[in-house]
C-alpha cells in the first residue's frame, strides 16, 4: 500500500526520506500554484506540460451530442521517480518500471531517474533510451541529478515561505551529500615530466588506460613539482583521443561546444606527443601561481592526490590561488 507524502515521514531509508522530501516540494508547488510544476517539469523533462498540468475551465466547449455551458477537466499524466543516493541504477529495474507504466493507462507517462550523477548522463542510460524508443514510444524517460532539480527550482519566482522550504531542503541535500562532489575536488598531478608542457599549452596529457590515470571527475586542477603545488587552473574538460581523428569527450565542466572541445584535445596532443596515441587530454583554464607545499617526508609517488576544498569556500580558480598561497598539505582535507 502507498504511504501519504508527509512533513513527518516515518521512513527509516535515508533514500525513501529523501524521495518524500523531492515530492513534497513539487506537492507544495502544486498547491501554490499547478503552472510552477508544469515550468519544473519543462525544464526536467524538456517536453510541454502546461496544458496537462492542472485543472483546465472552458465554456460552450462543443461536444458531439451536446454543448455544456461550462466545463472543468483535467488531463490524465503518471510519473514514476525512482530515486538513488548515487549513480546506482540498474536496467532491469528501470525496464520493469516501463513495463508497468506502460499498463497505467490513457495520458502522458514519464519515468525519471534521479540520482546524484558526478558525470554526465547523455549515454548513462543508451539502453533505456533504446528501449523506450523502440518498445514504449509513449513514454518519455529522463535522468537528471538533485543539483539540476535545484537549479530548475531557482528558476521559479516563488512566495517567500516556499523559497525558504527550498533553502531548507538544500540543505538537507547538501548535509546527505547528495550534491556532486566534483566542485569541490582538486586534482593535484605529479608533473615533474611535463610540467612545461601543462605552462606552455594549458593542456595535460596521460595514457587512457591503467589505475594511476584513472582521475576522477574535479573542478580543479594542481600541477605539483618539487613538493609543492605551483599553480592551479579550472579542468574545462576532459577528452580522450585515440588518433589524429578519433577522439571522445569524457566530461566537461564548462559551458562549450563538445566538437569544438575535441577538435582542441586532438590539436594538443599533434602539437606535444605526435604519432603516440590514445593520449587522455585535460583542457584547463587560465594557471593562477600559488605556493601549496607538501609537508611530509619524501616527494609525491603517487600520480595524483585528491583535495576536498569545500572549507575555502572559492569560486574559481584565481580565488583558489590565493587561498592556498602560504598552506601546507595537512591544512586540507585529502581525500580518494
Amino acid at each position: 500500500m502507498a504511504s501519504s507524502i508527509s512533513l513527518f515521514s516515518g521512513y527509516n531509508q535515508r533514500e525513501n526520506r529523501t524521495t518524500n522530501y523531492i515530492l513534497l516540494i513539487l506537492k507544495m508547488l502544486y498547491e501554490e500554484n499547478p503552472k510552477f510544476l508544469a515550468e519544473i517539469l519543462v525544464s526536467l523533462i524538456g517536453e510541454e506540460m502546461s496544458d496537462i498540468v492542472g485543472v483546465k475551465f472552458s465554456q460552450q466547449l462543443r461536444r458531439k451530442t451536446s454543448t455544456p455551458d461550462g466545463l472543468i477537466h483535467q488531463e490524465s499524466f503518471t510519473i514514476y521517480v525512482e530515486t538513488k543516493r548515487f549513480d546506482w541504477f540498474y536496467d532491469d529495474q528501470l525496464e520493469r518500471h516501463l513495463e508497468e507504466l506502460d499498463k497505467s493507462g490513457p495520458g502522458k507517462k514519464i519515468l525519471v531517474a534521479l540520482g546524484r550523477f558526478d558525470l554526465p548522463t547523455e549515454k548513462r542510460f543508451e539502453r533505456i533510451k533504446t528501449i523506450c524508443a523502440s518498445n514504449y514510444r509513449e513514454i518519455i524517460f529522463a535522468a537528471f541529478s538533485y543539483e539540476d532539480f535545484l537549479e530548475a527550482l531557482k528558476m521559479l519566482t516563488l512566495p517567500k515561505n516556499l523559497e525558504d522550504t527550498i533553502r531548507d531542503f538544500r540543505a538537507y541535500l547538501d548535509q546527505e551529500c547528495l550534491l556532486p562532489t566534483w566542485r569541490n575536488l582538486l586534482d593535484v598531478v605529479n608533473c615533474a615530466s611535463s610540467r612545461q608542457v601543462v605552462r606552455e599549452g594549458h593542456v595535460y596529457l596521460c595514457p587512457t588506460s591503467g589505475g594511476n590515470y584513472s582521475h576522477a571527475r574535479c573542478k580543479y586542477f594542481g600541477l605539483y613539482s618539487e613538493k609543492r603545488v605551483e599553480c592551479v587552473a579550472e579542468i574545462r574538460a576532459v577528452v580522450d583521443v585515440e588518433d589524429e581523428t578519433e577522439s571522445t569527450l569524457k566530461w566537461k565542466n564548462v559551458e562549450a561546444d563538445d566538437k569544438g572541445l575535441n577538435t582542441e584535445a586532438r590539436t594538443a596532443v599533434t602539437k606535444f606527443r605526435p604519432s603516440e596515441y590514445p593520449w587522455r587530454v585535460f583542457l584547463l583554464g587560465d594557471l593562477f601561481q600559488t605556493e601549496f607545499a607538501k609537508d611530509t617526508k619524501g616527494g609525491m609517488w603517487v600520480s595524483k592526490q585528491y583535495f576536498d576544498i569545500s572549507s575555502l569556500k572559492i569560486r574559481t580558480a584565481e580565488e583558489l590561488a590565493k587561498a592556498l598561497r602560504g598552506k601546507k598539505w595537512s591544512d586540507i582535507k585529502q581525500t580518494n
